[in-house]
């Protein structure tokens, strides 16, 4: 009996982190408020000068940075890889490549408080 109720305590706390890690994978990102003062490419989407939410969701199998309009209508979504940073980001701020004619696309999303860069495929 003793020996069953030790198997049991290390099957417990084998399987706990993969538990903690599947769920940390799954959950969606803090939602950042952003502004836009110029156009930006996001995937084959093209923002309008605007007010926008950006988020990373976990959606069947893989990430996608989405884009809501002020009025809460999805406007992009586009796949993303999550980067470990190993800090912690102080603020919310989207990173850009702009290109030789002028145009800019989306490369990266870092939310505030979390560790990780969203980094979109351009």
């Amino acid at each position: 009996m003793n020996r069953f109720l030790v198997a049991c305590g290390v099957v417990a706390m084998l399987a706990f982190p993969v538990f903690a890690s599947a769920q940390d994978t799954h959950a969606p990102s803090k939602v950042a408020d952003f502004h836009l003062s110029t156009a930006l490419k996001v995937g084959t989407t093209t923002l309008k000068p605007g007010d926008y939410k950006f988020q990373c969701i976990f959606v069947d199998g893989g990430h996608f940075m989405v884009v809501k309009s002020e009025d809460g209508k999805e406007v992009a979504r586009v796949p993303c890889t999550p980067e470990d940073l190993g800090r912690r980001n102080e603020v919310s701020e989207f990173r850009s490549i702009t290109r030789p004619d002028g145009t800019r696309d989306l490369s990266a999303v870092r939310f505030k408080g979390e560790t990780i860069s969203h980094r979109v495929a351009t």
